[in-house]
């Protein structure tokens, strides 16, 4: 086989049929990606802990920027995004797996004669790198719960 599959058509591991999922802020862009890429891959989002499969807890999210490069009159002209996440997983059993960390970074140049359409493209690399976040994150969840069993 080529190796080849959709996105979002991820195979998971039966450990993940129903997945508890805990972060300190479930209002977070990443949450809310990481809701909609457990769903998309055929998980069912369960509310409480004893009713789950795997509970996948978020214990820190860090998302900010950089500056990269400066002018030669000291303004940034170049920036890095960085997403950087830590998170647990519970099997059914109540073992808890070690925190797997991911960190994510892209960058981007800045115009300081365009700063609507730069600030807009901040923005859009955010969301994006959010969502980029959340499908590693599944990724690297299926892969230490298979390498766990």
């Amino acid at each position: 086989a080529c190796g080849f599959t959709l996105r979002g058509a991820s195979l998971l591991p039966a450990s993940m049929a129903r997945v508890n999922l805990q972060a300190e802020d479930s209002n977070s862009a990443l949450f809310s990606k990481l809701e909609a890429e457990l769903k998309r891959s055929g998980v069912e989002l369960v509310s409480t802990s004893s009713d789950a499969t795997t509970v996948l807890n978020i214990i820190s999210d860090t998302a900010d920027e950089r500056v990269l490069s400066v002018s030669a009159r000291g303004e940034p002209q170049e920036y890095e995004l960085f997403h950087s996440v830590v998170f647990t997983l519970r099997n059914s059993s109540g073992t808890v797996m070690e925190p797997v960390s991911v960190t994510l970074t892209r960058d981007y140049f800045f115009d300081e004669d365009d700063i609507l359409g730069k600030t807009e493209d901040a923005s859009f690399l955010r969301d994006a790198l959010a969502e980029d976040v959340a499908r590693l994150i599944v990724r690297r969840a299926a892969l230490a719960l298979r390498a766990g069993t």
